[in-house]
């Protein structure tokens, strides 16, 4: 007989899917960058759904290191976002490239294009997304990993298969509202369970409370160089231009702060709930089995609904963006598959998902390799992302493959010999190489 925790998932996961399909449509434009047509509310329903996609490492966070989350999860977010929003949202929506790729290889050439997308593929790939998603659907339901990513993996890209972009988007919406309704009553069962958040403080949950904890300064420093991979996110990227105008772009980040916040606030206190009044709690299923302890089945339901929409938005969303990159850059043209057809967008999502699935299922330890590859990536792509939306990015054509080259090398180098943070040593690197070029390109004026 099927659980009550079972059909209130499978009730959520059929209404994400009729969302997504009913908002199917044809061509590339849609299919990619939905027509470039999405409202503000629609940008912030999938700004915030495929944002989350870590959130039971959220929970782990908050019961080791308390409430310095929102100062390494949060602000640091929060600021990228609003120097996104304020600065490079309208250029990245005014300019015409469907991906990081394509821009770096409008502005720099063809070399850069190759050298950006590979790198990208790293960490767009959605392997660790499925891993997580794999893990929760063997733990609630039984079964075997392999199996379990593999249907993780299937649900969470079936519609975007059919519908792209705008599919996806439409989803987000749903997923969106599982999320918030799902935090917000475990939160809300757990202050009437347990009394108010003037009971979370105590002799056991003190450390906690305190601030910098122990993470320590440069530990939460790090979070903001960690954050800066947001202004090279394909997935951010792609939302971004996928706006109906510049302005909208720039109000929906903002506005998807204000949600972010929210969110944030209903993980830490959800979080603190689980580390007051259930010690020793894994801390990586801390909401689940607060959930359990607070709710009735169908509670549960909701709240395990919630996390994987959480998982599976993110999911889909770098499927897409993976998908992307490889349609413009690795799939051979051909009669069948021109040059900007949905098929090669979808053969590229179908590529996507099953490379991740493999890493996930074969060697999850890589998955710490894709974590460390991403301070590679952010080395190298951050500054001539960022310069490619500038006037002054003709300056640095010709040097813009060792703008790239060195500071991932650099990166490389301090996760080998454990030196300190890779991303902050290939960023000093590239600011380096930034400054020697812009003042040789100076003298030479």
């Amino acid at each position: 007989m099927i659980s009550t925790e079972l059909l209130v998932l499978l009730l959520s996961l059929i209404g994400v899917h009729i969302a997504g399909i009913a908002a199917s449509r044809r061509g590339r434009q849609d299919y990619v960058l939905a027509g470039r047509s999405l409202s503000m509310p629609l940008l912030v329903a999938t700004l915030v759904a495929t944002w989350y996609g870590a959130i039971l490492a959220s929970g782990e966070f908050v019961l080791r290191y308390g409430i310095v989350f929102i100062l390494c999860f949060g602000v640091p977010y929060y600021a990228v976002a609003f120097i996104y929003s304020t600065w490079l949202s309208g250029r990245v929506r005014t300019q015409m490239s469907a991906s990081i790729p394509e821009q770096i290889g409008r502005v720099y050439g063809d070399n850069a294009r190759r050298i950006a997308a590979t790198l990208l593929l790293v960490i767009t790939v959605p392997a660790s997304y499925q891993l997580m998603l794999g893990h929760l659907i063997s733990n609630q339901l039984g079964w075997s990993l392999g199996p379990s990513i593999m249907i993780g993996t299937i649900a969470s890209i079936s519609y975007v298969v059919i519908g792209g972009l705008r599919s996806d988007v439409y989803a987000n919406v749903v997923q969106v509202i599982l999320m918030y309704t799902g935090m917000g009553l475990l939160v809300g069962a757990s202050i009437m369970s347990f009394g108010g958040p003037e009971t979370l403080y105590d002799e056991t949950t003190r450390p906690l409370f305190s601030v910098p904890g122990e993470l320590g300064w440069g530990g939460i420093l790090s979070w903001f160089v960690i954050a800066t991979q947001t202004f090279i996110d394909p997935n951010f990227y792609v939302r971004a231009a996928s706006a109906s105008s510049a302005s909208t772009a720039r109000r929906a980040i903002l506005w998807s702060v204000v949600c972010w916040i929210v969110f944030d606030l209903l993980q830490l206190v959800g979080g603190l709930y689980a580390a007051r009044h259930l010690p020793g709690v894994d801390p990586k299923s801390a909401y689940l089995v607060l959930s359990g302890e607070v709710l009735p089945p169908w509670g549960r339901g909701i709240v395990i609904a919630g996390i994987v929409a959480a998982i599976s938005s993110t999911l889909s969303g770098y499927a897409l963006a993976s998908a992307t990159i490889i349609a413009e850059n690795v799939i051979p043209v051909s009669r069948r598959a021109p040059h900007g057809s949905v098929l090669r967008n979808r053969i590229g999502l179908m590529i996507a998902s099953l490379a991740g699935a493999l890493v996930a299922i074969n060697a999850p330890s890589f998955i710490e390799l894709i974590m460390n590859a991403a301070s590679i990536v952010v080395s190298a792509l951050l500054i001539p992302t960022l310069l490619s939306h500038t006037s002054l990015a003709g300056q640095f054509r010709a040097s813009i493959i060792v703008m790239m080259v060195v500071p991932a090398g650099a990166a490389l180098l301090a996760i080998i010999i454990a030196a300190g943070h890779p991303a902050l040593v290939g960023l000093t690197t590239s600011v380096s190489l930034l400054l020697f070029f812009w003042l040789k390109e100076a003298r030479r004026s």
